[in-house]
């Protein structure tokens, strides 16, 4: 005899809190509804939220590295890597891998920048090398780069020289040169590289031209869609490391005439729909207008910004002001992606039926998923585990929306009892759970989003 759908509603209620009904085309549905995490507490999930500046890959201690996730973060910017004005030796390249393999080994990602100094960066012939040297290393270890950031120039490996008192190149021909050689070590991948400047990415790209900072004309169109429909466009993002601090964000967009600044900003703000952004924040507050940095202002910028990343540690005053303004918790609970369940839902199978599975999901945080994941159906019984894979693709869910996938036809199981779940995998990482994404709920998480239990009767005589 089959179990009815009452016996399966029942088994998943042992779960969580579900109802049942009739599935579109006919067959019965369990449904179960999970409470969503309190709004305030953050998710410790991949590629988003606050960073860590504490690291350094060329003197890896241990201790610094264990204690990035358990300070509640998944990213790392490794401030204290300074390159040396010299060719790199041997020993510095093995000190560099044995950083990353620290870096795999408990769990998180980078946001990773090569630079030389506070003020200024090294002779050409010398950042030629260093990247033909490192271009090796970050193909090798691109699983455990969230983003890398363009470097090599100037102040802080920001592409300007402002107020450099040592060598310092700025140039649109060494700005493409090292935006070729780190695309190219990318390619096949999904990790972007990041720039300072939003007109620097246009001018790459070949959309405008200019000489300074005073005649760049008006951005072009903003890219709309990730790098498999929009190309070398969606594969160059942007960073920006005077957040909210001035009008320009100290010299981040264009400033001549004043409306360069609205459009610049409008720009990249939209491009930061489907490319990951972040950086730094560099004052105690917006210089030109303070109240835009602080409470529900600033939260507002979050959003319209879709900010992915931020540093933890810079600038002090401004994370000061935030907790002040109550607003510290949300930004930190929020930034990124925060996909809730707002409903999963199956059909009840007879052992060896074909069945269906639909998933509907919220999402609460300023940004989205901006790489595609794995998404798979997981079902255990005892130690067994059986995987569906869903094909659902979760970058598609935007801030502040809501979307349902299904997925029909999913091949039967043998009779007996079994727990469901979803697993949003790392596709550079597939068997570590520390990279796979949890949602937002109150349910049972261990790489795998537990989200009910449910029988299939033996067949009948």
């Amino acid at each position: 005899m089959r179990k009815t759908a009452a016996i399966l509603a029942l088994a998943a209620a042992l779960w969580t809190g579900c109802t049942s009904g009739q599935a579109p085309g006919g067959g019965s549905w369990t449904a179960v509804a999970p409470a969503p995490l309190p709004p305030l507490q953050n998710v410790l999930n991949p590629g988003r939220g606050f960073f860590t500046s504490n690291l350094d890959l060329f003197n890896a201690a241990e201790e610094d590295y264990a204690a990035v996730r358990a300070a509640g973060l998944t990213l790392a910017y490794p401030y204290n890597t300074w390159l040396p004005r010299r060719e790199l030796t041997q020993a510095e390249l093995s000190a560099l891998q044995q950083g990353f393999d620290l870096v795999r080994k408990h769990g998180f990602k980078l946001i990773l920048r090569f630079r030389y100094g506070e003020n200024g960066d090294a002779d050409w012939s010398i950042i030629q090398r260093h990247l033909e040297q490192l271009v090796p290393l970050v193909q090798k270890n691109a699983d455990v780069i969230a983003v890398l950031q363009a470097g090599f120039l100037g102040r802080w490996g920001e592409w300007h020289c402002w107020e450099a008192t040592e060598v310092c190149h700025d140039g649109a021909a060494e700005k493409a040169y090292v935006l070729d050689r780190l695309l190219n070590a990318l390619t096949g991948t999904d990790v972007p590289v990041a720039v300072r400047y939003p007109a620097d990415k246009a001018r790459y790209l070949g959309d405008i031209d200019f000489t300074s900072d005073e005649d760049v004309p008006p951005p072009p169109e903003p890219v709309s869609g990730f790098a498999e429909t929009a190309g070398l466009r969606a594969r160059i993002a942007h960073l920006n490391d005077c957040f909210l601090s001035s009008a320009n964000d100290v010299g981040t967009y264009p400033d001549r005439p004043l409306e360069r600044i609205r459009q610049w900003r409008g720009f990249t703000y939209a491009e930061n729909a489907y490319l990951p952004f972040g950086g730094e924040t560099c004052e105690a507050a917006d210089r030109d207008d303070p109240n835009r940095s602080r409470g529900a202002r600033a939260l507002a910028e979050l959003e319209r910004a879709h900010l992915d990343y931020l540093n933890a540690d810079y600038h002090p005053g401004m994370l000061a002001h935030w907790r002040e303004d109550g607003i510290f918790d949300q930004v930190a609970a929020r930034m990124g992606y925060r996909l809730v369940v707002v409903e999963a839902a199956w059909t009840a199978p007879a052992t060896g039926e074909g069945w269906k599975f639909r998933l509907t999901v919220r999402n609460d945080g300023f940004s989205r998923l901006k790489r595609r994941y794995d998404v798979a159906l997981v079902l255990r019984q005892g130690d067994r585990n059986v995987e569906r894979p869903l094909g659902f693709d979760l970058r598609t869910v935007a801030p502040g929306s809501s979307a349902t996938f299904t997925a029909a036809g999913l091949a039967g199981l043998p009779a007996g009892r079994w727990r469901l779940g979803v697993a949003v995998r790392d596709p550079a990482l597939p068997e570590r759970p520390e990279y796979a994404v949890r949602f937002a709920n109150e349910l049972d998480y261990d790489g795998v989003n537990w989200l009910g239990v449910f029988e299939i009767a033996p067949p009948g005589p």
